[in-house]
């Protein structure tokens, strides 16, 4: 029987999880050095007064090697996530020292480096989210492999009766008969009972869902949509009424950094824009209005802050943390909008008013 060959890569059935962990723990690694770094007065390690600094860019680069050779060479899903971890946290301390491989003299103090390194981030969840898009994967081939990876993953390690549903739900209906052979192999595996990977008490598991449930309840809550659109609006205007303060008062004269205040003033102006317009378009239109504001916090997160952090440093994380529960919230409203339109415009019979509908 011959084989026909594809040259288009296949992701994984755990890409999602796994790069998400990879960029939780890189940004994590750079806010806890940086944060150590000025609380202990930047110790050089390896210097002790003998000019032999020993730069954590090195250490950086050795974990992310460490993390390739762990994924290279064993199978397991708690490999994975381990080397999700190394690698996460190598990469980490590899970008925090942008500013001595790009800089004009100064080094790890380089202004701009903030800002890189918040692009160098923000790049790689745009990134991650075209890898792995919402969906699933659209094919049989996609989904065969997916399926093949998961029953590798179980018969290392064993499958949790989700993962193993999971993976059959892909394979229903198909007559091929690697498909067939996949749902014996799945079919037959042991199994493991749930959170296998990642061993929790059930003391701290049943906190974390009571958290997590209260979480989304006051996510869902109309008082928290109500303010987070209305900080939506006014971050851009307070942005822009501040420089214009700042510049009519002489402070910005000495300013080294005029073409990071020129392009924050400029996504300000664009997300003050695009809110104001989706929140006069909300009455008539929630998802279109709903849009215009998650594209009003995308310009921010994805491009702005940007911009904040070469102007303000770290200190803009504050900023940069306010933007993304801003960004739940209204992603989250814009769901429920959306699910109440096409529950609409199919026929059926509209749900009770959401929280977003609670502003028409």
């Amino acid at each position: 029987m011959t084989t026909r060959r594809h040259g288009s890569p296949l992701r994984t059935a755990t890409a999602g999880t796994d790069l998400r962990l990879f960029l939780l723990a890189g940004i994590a690694t750079v806010l806890l050095t940086r944060r150590l770094l000025a609380s202990t007065g930047y110790p050089k390690l390896g210097g002790h007064g003998t000019g032999l600094h020993i730069a954590h860019m090195l250490w950086g680069g050795l974990l992310m090697a460490a993390g390739l050779v762990v994924l290279l060479t064993f199978l397991c899903r708690r490999v994975r996530l381990w080397g999700a971890v190394t690698g996460g946290v190598g990469f980490g301390l590899f970008i925090d020292e942008i500013g001595k491989v790009v800089s004009d003299g100064g080094g790890y103090f380089y202004r701009p480096a903030a800002g890189l390194i918040y692009l160098a981030f923000a790049a790689l969840v745009v990134l991650s989210r075209w890898l792995v898009p919402r969906g699933g994967p659209p094919g049989a081939r996609a989904r065969t492999a997916r399926a093949a990876d998961t029953a590798l993953t179980g018969v290392v390690s064993g499958l949790t009766g989700t993962q193993r549903r999971s993976a059959l739900r892909a394979l229903a209906g198909s007559t091929r008969p690697v498909d067939v052979a996949l749902v014996q192999v799945l079919e037959c595996v042991e199994t493991v009972p749930e959170r296998h990977y990642v061993r929790v008490p059930d003391a701290v598991r049943a906190a974390f869902a009571r958290g997590r449930a209260a979480v989304s309840a006051l996510v869902a809550h109309r008082a928290t949509l109500r303010a987070a659109l209305a900080w939506t609006v006014l971050q851009g205007a307070a942005l822009l009424f501040g420089v214009g303060r700042d510049l009519a008062a002489g402070r910005l004269r000495h300013e080294p950094e005029w073409g990071a205040v020129t392009g924050l003033v400029v996504c300000s102006a664009v997300m003050l824009v695009a809110a104001v317009a989706g929140l006069v378009r909300l009455r008539r239109d929630r998802v279109r209005g709903l849009g215009l504001l998650r594209v009003s916090l995308l310009v921010d997160l994805l491009a702005g802050q940007i911009f904040n952090f070469v102007v303000n440093q770290f200190s803009a994380v504050t900023n940069w943390l306010v933007g993304l529960c801003l960004l739940t919230v209204v992603t989250s409203a814009l769901r429920r909008a959306r699910q109440d339109a096409g529950g609409v415009q199919c026929g059926s019979r509209p749900r009770k008013a959401s929280s977003a509908s609670a502003l028409s």
